[in-house]
């Protein structure tokens, strides 16, 4: 009787490159950036007006601020995945010819 096994190579995994873990790195931090400057805005407009006379008209511009310095953190961070994703579409290698 002959037993033959046929065994299939196992398929090579294509690593991650260096740009794909930047950009990753990069979207994460802006994230967290966001979340960050979003939840400490909310803690300190209150605390921050106790003492004004309008504490509405206090809040309010507090809250304005806080919008403008999310908003330009979504600004910088976009710019910062627009040249990554360059580098990245530079970066990639050339796939082999038959």
């Amino acid at each position: 009787m002959n037993t033959t096994t046929i065994t299939t190579p196992p398929r090579k995994r294509r690593k991650w490159r260096k740009a794909t873990w930047a950009l990753i790195v990069w979207s994460a931090l802006t994230v967290v950036w966001i979340i960050a400057g979003t939840a400490g805005e909310s803690s300190t407009a209150h605390n921050d007006c106790r003492r004004e006379t309008d504490v509405h008209l206090c809040e309010q511009a507090h809250h304005v601020g806080a919008g403008v310095g999310i908003a330009a953190i979504i600004v910088l961070g976009f710019m910062g995945f627009v040249v990554l994703a360059l580098v990245w579409i530079m970066s990639r290698p050339k796939e082999a010819r038959p």
